[in-house]
């Protein structure tokens, strides 16, 4: 859930803080610095949304705490604006936390053309009340770091967010989230210790889906957490059981709650929690594959132990299957979707996601004979390959998703089995292979839709279209009534700061497209440094070299260069650092 976007040279030219508010005036900080913030959106312009949208996937903030803040800074009644004048003045963390959240909140509104300026700017003005003890407050550093993690799924920030996962959690278990708290005080409220829960899932939300991804180790393991999840409930809920004196803990109330719902009742937390259910499977799929990667480096197997071993895979394989089957059965149903966490067509995608991820693990693994693996398990990514396509370039058609790395990963990943499967899978029927054609066809065209807003992408697609073009010519000479003949033509997107236009012989013009971010716009984040060495050299080659060579010789997934792309250079290109063109360098 989990991705990044360059912002544009045009997008610079308005990076100030946003929109117009109903009232105007002066928040004056901690150190006496008067910060205009008469161009600030208003709540519902700004908490609003954010709560309507990020933080109904991603709780870790109350929601309370949200409008409370926005009351504060941006009071629209008399009311208002006498409670502001009561409290005071406004520190730079209340600052820091505003801009923030008003940059995550103004992402879909920008992105939709409903919003004037830029989310960056809102990021911007944030880095400027950025306190230089900012890691020392406890529970409130680790929701600062999610809150920049967040962001940077969208864009860049200057550093790896897997780094910053890696940190929040490191955090989370310096100050005991992950355990049983044995000892609670008198007046210890529900809500405060669901807050704590809601803290420490979000990170182990974010950390399993990046580790997976770039096949790095966890920053925790699912045998050191204690804490059970938080409950299923809405804060008003939490507030009364407290209230009772009824539960003494957070547990007897979930066990309580829970036992009575189904998916037809939802509160503020079904989808986080549905999130993490998935997580957990996803956590189990890379301990199984895991281990047994390990086991099969460390000894050569006779022919029955591989044998064995196949069968293993198979049937953690079918056990995986069978729960992420129950895991979307078990998603929760808003009669009245408000965002696109709460649509089923996202929970289909997520499914569709996680299956393509089990089966390539298992093809990974799995005993091979002359380096192929077998035809029913590459039967089965390609079914799944082509549903992940189809369902994502639904939704981004319909304007459902929007553009990022993660999903800009998803979408190419999935067109790079589709093509190893079709070019290795013996007598596949007319069907199939007239719905692979179409599917990578029709995911080479939304990369081509996600590039213009991600032009550090762009070799990427170069790169896709040239090997789409060869397998489907070499398809077509063996089966010409599955695959559609077609006239390559310039493929042409105009953007209101430039085009991005690929050529008959699929090279790239990108005069008018528009550059990075130079380090002005784009300062490097505070905590750690990215790694800023950028060589594309190679990649660039691949590219050239595939488009020249007519006959492409289709080895080239033998040695797993191509078919690993998602957990090395790709991975590194939207979790660890956006310098990440050196994975190919091999």
């Amino acid at each position: 859930m989990n991705d990044t976007e360059e912002h544009s040279s045009a997008d610079d030219n308005n990076p100030g803080p946003a929109p117009h508010g109903r009232l105007g005036h002066i928040v004056e900080t901690a150190d006496g610095y008067s910060n205009d913030m008469s161009l600030s959106p208003n709540y519902t312009e700004g908490a609003g949304i954010s709560l309507g949208t990020s933080h109904v996937q991603n709780p870790f903030l109350l929601r309370r705490y949200v409008q409370d803040l926005y009351r504060a800074l941006f009071p629209e009644s008399l009311e208002d604006q006498h409670a502001r004048a009561s409290v005071g003045q406004t520190t730079e963390h209340q600052l820091f936390r505003t801009f923030m959240i008003l940059a995550i909140g103004a992402i879909p509104l920008y992105r939709a053309g409903k919003h004037q300026y830029h989310p960056y700017g809102y990021f911007l003005s944030a880095l400027k009340h950025l306190e230089e003890g900012f890691l020392l407050k406890g529970l409130e550093s680790i929701q600062d770091l999610l809150l920049v993690s967040r962001f940077g799924i969208y864009y860049h920030i200057g550093t790896s967010i897997w780094e910053l996962i890696q940190l929040s959690t490191r955090m989370c278990i310096e100050q005991g989230l992950h355990k049983c708290r044995s000892r609670k005080s008198p007046d210890d409220h529900l809500l405060e210790e669901q807050l704590r829960r809601r803290v420490f899932w979000q990170c182990y939300m974010l950390d399993r889906y990046t580790s997976v991804m770039l096949d790095r180790p966890p920053a925790i393991a699912d045998k050191d957490i204690q804490i059970g999840f938080p409950a299923d409930a809405d804060d008003e809920e939490l507030d009364l059981a407290g209230q009772s004196g009824v539960f003494a803990d957070i547990d007897s109330f979930y066990r309580m709650g829970t036992a009575h719902l189904d998916s037809m009742h939802t509160t503020e937390t079904s989808v986080f929690l549905l999130c993490l259910r998935l997580r957990k499977i996803t956590s189990k799929i890379h301990t199984r594959f895991q281990q047994k990667a390990k086991g099969r480096a460390e000894q050569e197997m006779s022919q029955i132990e591989l044998a064995t071993a196949s069968g293993t895979i198979y049937l953690d394989l079918d056990e995986l299957l069978n729960e992420l089957e129950s895991w979307r059965n078990s998603a929760p149903v808003f009669s009245n979707p408000k965002c696109l966490y709460e649509r089923q067509e996202w929970y289909d995608l997520l499914l569709m996601r996680e299956r393509l991820l089990i089966i390539r693990k298992a093809i990974d693994l799995v005993p091979k004979r002359n380096n192929v693996p077998p035809q029913d398990l590459l039967s089965i990514c390609l079914e799944f390959s082509v549903g992940t396509i189809t369902t994502f370039c639904a939704m981004f058609d319909q304007g459902l998703v929007t553009y990022t790395r993660s999903y800009f990963q998803t979408l190419f990943t999935a067109g790079l089995s589709v093509m190893f499967c079709v070019s290795v899978v013996e007598d596949l029927d007319y069907q199939t292979i007239k719905s692979a054609s179409e599917a990578v066809k029709k995911g080479e065209k939304t990369l081509k839709l996600m590039v213009q807003e991600l032009p550090d992408a762009v070799h990427y697609v170069a790169l896709y279209e040239a090997l789409r073009a060869d397998i489907l010519r070499k398809t077509k000479n063996q089966r010409p009534d599955a695959v559609h003949s077609e006239q390559h033509i310039p493929f042409d997107i105009t953007h209101q700061s430039g085009s991005i236009q690929f050529l008959l012989d699929g090279s790239v013009n990108t005069e008018n497209e528009p550059p990075a971010p130079v380090s002005e716009h784009n300062p490097p984040w505070p905590i750690l440094t990215p790694d800023a060495s950028t060589n594309e050299a190679h990649l660039i080659q691949l590219q050239e070299a595939a488009i020249e060579n007519q006959q492409l010789s289709w080895d080239i997934f033998g040695d797993n260069v191509f078919w690993s792309m998602e957990a090395g250079m790709l991975g590194e290109y939207v979790y660890g650092s956006s310098a990440a063109g050196h994975f190919l360098d091999i």
